[in-house]
């Protein structure tokens, strides 16, 4: 027997699933999109942990752009790391000239500058910790083609400041690291700042006074405030 049509139309009739929120995508090109969002997930799941379509997810792209853009996950990650050290560059690059001659300003501005780029890209600081840890293929890719050339720059600035009496006779290693944790540590533990300190290190105030509070403990006070 053939059951009633009102019965077959309410068989048909299928809910429809509820659509899920998306994050809002920003204007960048989908490129640099991919790469700020690649950064973020290599940084919070490792990259063994990271999953090409959650970057995809977060940067509002179709899956098959980062096989188009990148080719493979070991790409990426490189593309991604990449793209950070060029704004550290720029930012280091954009240390006003005018101060080239006050090897304490010029070494100042460069500290800022490290502490800005950090506040902006916590995610760095996090991935940096992750992979320095280990003794694999992707950290000496880090260490030959980028932290090298990055550290020879900087010590190059600190071997001037440290014969003119600007920063205390210590060893090259213990400077780097001492600079490196105090300046990023602050941002790659924001969870454990915000819930000890009761402070946030996305706040550009706190990140601020972190950048002046760096100068102070390294470089001591300005000359004309001893």
């Amino acid at each position: 027997m053939n059951k009633p049509r009102a019965a077959r139309a309410r068989k048909r009739v299928r809910p429809r699933p509820a659509s899920r929120k998306r994050a809002p995508v920003s204007d960048a090109p989908a490129r640099d999109r991919i790469l700020h969002a690649a950064l973020d997930v290599f940084a919070e799941r490792g990259f063994e942990g990271a999953r090409t379509r959650e970057i995809a997810a977060r940067a509002g792209v179709n899956l098959g752009l980062l096989s188009y853009y990148f080719g493979d996950k070991d790409a990426l990650w490189r593309e991604s790391v990449a793209l950070a050290f060029g704004e550290l560059r720029a930012e280091v690059a954009a240390i006003d000239d005018s101060a080239a001659a006050d090897e304490r300003a010029r070494l100042e501005q460069l500290l800022r500058g490290i502490v800005r780029f950090l506040a902006r890209r916590p995610a760095f600081m996090r991935l940096m910790n992750d992979e320095s840890r280990r003794d694999g293929p992707r950290m000496r890719w880090l260490a030959q083609h980028h932290v090298k050339p990055a550290a020879a720059a900087l010590w190059a600035i600190a071997e001037r400041a440290r014969a003119n009496g600007i920063l205390p006779d210590v060893p090259a290693a213990s400077l780097h690291y001492l600079v490196v944790g105090a300046a990023g540590l602050i941002f790659s533990q924001a969870p454990e700042c915000r819930l000890l300190m009761g402070v946030d290190p996305a706040d550009p105030a706190v990140a601020e006074a972190h950048a002046d509070a760096l100068v102070r403990v390294l470089l001591g006070p300005p000359r004309d405030a001893r």
